[in-house]
């Protein structure tokens, strides 16, 4: 990854994108429908961003949006149902290299902070909720392609950060992720103006 971050940094003499800001963002649904286990999780999430950028290949910005996960089980007559949303602030720094007239590649730090809710329903025996906070500190590589002047696809693979949940009056749940994990790659169209 150094040795294409360094020819990419050879590739990058251009006039760059200082002073142009976007608008982007990620749209996920996913559904898992365990049949074997009787048990179904749907998770959402819409993450809007907007950002500028402040150099030539050096962008700024931050996104806001909710995400959600309910998963629902059934074990003869007792079903339970897990609701967990909460909403999300993200400021970002992306550095951006050229690969080619059109195509760049990008590595993003951002620090994502998340503050929710996690809804326990049993049946007859009630519900609880706990609420709880969340932030981590993520490092993301990325590619970007120029479709023109005002219209970019983009996409990151993977992630390498440290991410950490603390429920209210709990302890924290610490998780280190390191690796190109092809399970997460969230792609987006981006909007770009003066």
């Amino acid at each position: 990854m150094a040795a294409a971050i360094a020819v990419c940094g050879l590739a990058s003499a251009q006039s760059g994108f200082e002073g142009t800001s976007f608008i982007t963002g990620q749209v996920q649904y996913n559904r898992v429908d365990n049949k074997a286990a009787n048990t179904t999780v749907d998770t959402f999430a819409v993450l809007p961003a907007a950002g500028t950028f402040i150099t030539p290949t050096i962008a700024v910005g931050g996104a806001l949006g909710y995400q959600s996960a309910i998963q629902e089980s059934t074990l003869g007559p007792i079903t339970s149902k897990t609701t967990d949303g909460a909403f999300v602030i993200m400021p970002f720094v992306r550095k951006y290299w050229g690969l080619g007239e059109k195509l760049y590649f990008f590595g993003q730090l951002d620090v994502p902070m998340a503050f929710g809710k996690v809804k326990n329903e049993v049946t007859g025996l009630g519900s609880t909720s706990t609420n709880y906070s969340a932030y981590g500190v993520n490092i993301r590589p990325g590619l970007d392609y120029f479709v023109n002047n005002n219209w970019s696809f983009e996409a990151t693979i993977g992630q390498f950060g440290y991410n950490t949940a603390k429920p209210e009056g709990g302890k924290s749940t610490d998780n280190f992720g390191f690796g190109l994990n092809l399970s997460s790659i969230t792609f987006g169209v981006k909007y770009l103006f003066k």
